[in-house]
């Protein structure tokens, strides 16, 4: 837990997955818009966000937001909630709060939704917080959970395997067990009734293989480590022989969801 800590200690590593999306994503929908579109949450509502990261997605869709909403956003991460705030300044409806999902420190039936996006897989009893999410919910209430699937950014291991057969990016993959669109749905039904999923459409047409080497840096694997100078100049030059091989473009599997349960 304490590497996850250390990866998320602010936004830095997460704002460096997030633009490999928004610039080479072939849904023109951006995904923060798509998934406000999906919540169905009353004009007049209190809502929990658990894992706000940078307060991204409430920049993205500020104009939108209903003024009775009253939003409070947390994260276990302090450096994160600090990120938010900083993003997020003249939002008079929002406050913060640092928690751990396992221990939600607000009365029984107190939200009308919770919100968890890309954050179940990193919770390590997640029936206890999928338990206290559900506690902290009013009758009716609505708990949306986004997450990943098996399949998705595959690629990105396979050009590793191929360029060196001991570099390994297994993260995806690992998230996915723990809590993806394959199997998320069994560990929410020991909670919720009704769970539907909706998966958001589309994959990575990348035209820069920059991106690609910042995303695999920036995530929670030893690469940072072993992809150092020489090293990463050629991996650099392989992944331009493929782009320029494939037409300029290095394509990128997506299997992004999200739940809705009540």
């Amino acid at each position: 837990m304490g590497e996850i800590k250390k990866q998320y200690q602010n936004s830095s590593n997460l704002q460096m997955r997030i633009n490999i999306h928004d610039l080479y994503s072939t849904n023109k929908k951006d995904w923060h818009s798509w998934l406000f579109e999906q919540y169905d949450i009353p004009p007049k509502a209190q809502i929990l966000e658990i894992g706000c990261g940078n307060g991204l997605f409430w920049l993205k869709n500020k104009h939108r937001v209903p003024e009775q909403w009253t939003i409070t956003l947390s994260d276990f991460s302090a450096g994160m909630i600090e990120d938010a705030k900083q993003q997020l300044v003249g939002m008079p409806n929002i406050q913060y709060n640092q928690i751990n999902i396992e221990d939600i420190p607000y009365d029984t039936n107190q939200f009308d939704a919770v919100i968890a996006n890309h954050m179940l897989y990193h919770v390590q009893d997640k029936q206890l917080g999928i338990q206290e999410v559900r506690r902290v919910l009013k009758p009716g209430g609505v708990f949306y959970s986004s997450t990943i699937g098996d399949t998705h950014m595959m690629e990105l291991g396979e050009l590793l395997k191929e360029f060196d057969p001991t570099l390994n990016y297994s993260s995806a993959l690992n998230h996915s067990k723990a809590f993806g669109v394959e199997n998320g749905a069994e560990h929410l039904k020991s909670q919720f009734e009704e769970v539907n999923l909706k998966m958001f459409p589309g994959n990575l047409k990348v035209t820069d293989v920059q991106g690609i080497v910042d995303y695999l840096l920036s995530t929670h694997t030893d690469l940072k480590n072993r992809l150092v100078e020489k090293k990463l100049a050629e991996f650099i030059r392989f992944l331009e022989e493929k782009r320029v091989r494939n037409d300029g473009v290095i394509h990128v599997t997506k299997s992004t969801g999200l739940f809705e349960s009540r």
